[in-house]
């Protein structure tokens, strides 16, 4: 009836009201905003980046001075050691009188040798090469005004797949260049084509999870019962990270500068190593900080200085385990 509707309108007319104030209130937050204060605590973000980097340089730089002069004492103490062996063989000549122009030929063959390798050290020092430190642009995320909407219609067709057929879940890493997979009991390492590059034997026992660091540039592994490993790009090196203590872990991901691990229990604890410094211990987060007491984590990411858990509900089954 018309005065139902006419309430209806009075009612839906007094709700646009409130509506207004709080637009102009955003409004005037906006416009009394510093921009300059914004930038400032980013940057004191960029700026910490910068610092960390300058440390790893810095680190890297002593120990490539430290084996620089091993290295050159080294060599100069290999020159000694032919001089005294030709002052030797030259006190011997003599003693014996029995000088040959073959022994005066090899002689002085021996001394040019020697005082061009001589010369040679002096002016150049010894042989070494310094690739230029190329910069991946994607170590800095910046926000640009592109919407954050995906439209997964957008995605083409799969070109390429890989056959992993098995009863058990398989984790995998990537970087810029390859692609890590465990496909048990071999971890198997792909190019950008999904063409197979290496397989080599996984000894331990089975992968929670694994994730990629371009801080140490290496893939960690995450176990259940053995720990965590760090895995170089070619599979070349396997190592147990011996301040990492052993925890039932779950998954795993890293920022610029820590490692952040879940345990696979009820009421999943978040742990945090710092990246930077051998994986020391940083700190510990528990339920309610994690999730609530009926629940644990599935997954952790990293990006853009935020950490998004996958989290479920757990029961407790009458044989005593949680699922």
């Amino acid at each position: 009836c018309p005065d139902h509707l006419k309430e209806h309108d009075v009612v839906i007319n007094s709700q646009v009201n409130p509506l207004v104030d709080e637009i102009n209130n955003i409004d005037n937050q906006l416009s009394s905003l510093n921009v300059g204060e914004s930038i400032d605590k980013c940057r004191q973000k960029l700026d910490k980046w910068r610092h960390d980097c300058h440390n790893i340089i810095d680190h890297y730089y002593e120990e490539k001075c430290q084996e620089l002069q091993q290295r050159c004492v080294q060599q100069a103490s290999q020159k000694r050691k032919k001089i005294h062996q030709l002052k030797l063989k030259t006190n011997e000549l003599i003693q014996e009188q029995e000088v040959t122009y073959d022994d005066i030929s090899s002689l002085k063959a021996t001394i040019n040798d020697i005082k061009r390798d001589v010369n040679q050290f002096e002016d150049n020092g010894i042989l070494f090469d310094i690739h230029p430190l190329i910069i991946n642009q994607n170590l800095v995320y910046i926000e640009d005004l592109i919407s954050n909407e995906f439209d997964i219609s957008t995605l083409s067709s799969p070109y390429r797949s890989i056959d992993c057929s098995t009863d058990y879940c398989q984790a995998l890493a990537s970087n810029n260049h390859f692609l890590l997979l465990d496909q048990y009991p071999n971890l198997c390492l792909f190019n950008k084509e999904l063409i197979l590059l290496k397989q080599t034997p996984w000894e331990y026992d089975r992968i929670s999870n694994m994730c990629w660091s371009s801080t140490i540039n290496g893939f960690i592994i995450i176990t259940n019962k053995n720990g965590v490993f760090l895995i170089n790009e070619n599979l070349t090196s396997i190592e147990c990270i011996q301040t990492i203590e052993k925890k039932q872990w779950l998954s795993c991901t890293c920022s610029n500068a820590s490692l952040f691990l879940t345990t696979n229990t009820s009421t999943s604890d978040i742990f945090q190593f710092n990246l930077l410094s051998s994986f020391h211990f940083i700190k510990q987060w528990k339920s309610p900080q994690t999730c609530n007491y009926d629940e644990s984590i599935y997954n952790i990411a990293y990006n853009n200085e935020t950490i998004a858990l996958i989290i479920k509900e757990t029961f407790f089954c009458s044989h005593g385990q949680y699922v």
